[in-house]
């Protein structure tokens, strides 16, 4: 399962947690949001979602204890 941030305002979608508020369920593939869903705090389309792996966020926090 994966974790997408979105560009404009860092929302961050996480596949296994799903969106229970905007009735998104547990398990929901970020592919598989409908076309028109938007970001529950800035409204942009899923476009504008980049995929966090974890690596990277690995990579960040190292670079943090720098």
């Amino acid at each position: 399962m994966g974790r997408w941030v979105c560009s404009v305002c860092d929302y961050e979608y996480n596949e296994e947690a799903g969106d229970p508020e905007t009735g998104i369920l547990p398990g929901t593939l970020f592919e598989d949001l409908p076309d028109n869903w938007r970001c529950p705090r800035c409204t942009v389309g899923k476009g504008a979602f980049v995929r966090v792996d974890e690596e990277e966020e690995v990579k960040t926090d190292e670079e943090d204890d720098l």
